[in-house]
């Protein structure tokens, strides 16, 4: 496989990860302060998670530079790393049963 190849598809699974996380956002009731208020752990979180992927998504941009085969050993390594991040756009349709 080559090195193109793989950088496209951990790029298109993050930025899919990435917009679901958003599209998914609860919308407040009304426009209001008061309403955007009550769902600020919701802002929080996507966010955070936001910022969080863009920031391993940049790791990887710098990780591939040094690259320079793609063994099978990197793409599992790299397919595990993407199941792992799906958590993320999932939050949304499996929540905590902790308290917050």
């Amino acid at each position: 496989m080559k090195k193109d190849r793989l950088i496209v598809l951990t790029d298109a699974v993050l930025a899919i990860i990435m917009t679901i996380l958003i599209l998914e956002l609860e919308k407040p009731t009304t426009p209001s302060l008061k309403a955007f208020w009550d769902l600020r752990q919701n802002f929080f979180a996507c966010f955070l998670s936001f910022f969080w992927l863009g920031s391993l998504w940049m790791a990887l941009n710098t990780l591939w530079e040094k690259v320079e085969k793609i063994s099978s050993e990197i793409i599992w390594w790299n397919l595990f790393l993407l199941l792992e991040r799906q958590e993320f756009s999932l939050e949304n349709f499996m929540p905590s049963k902790i308290p917050v």
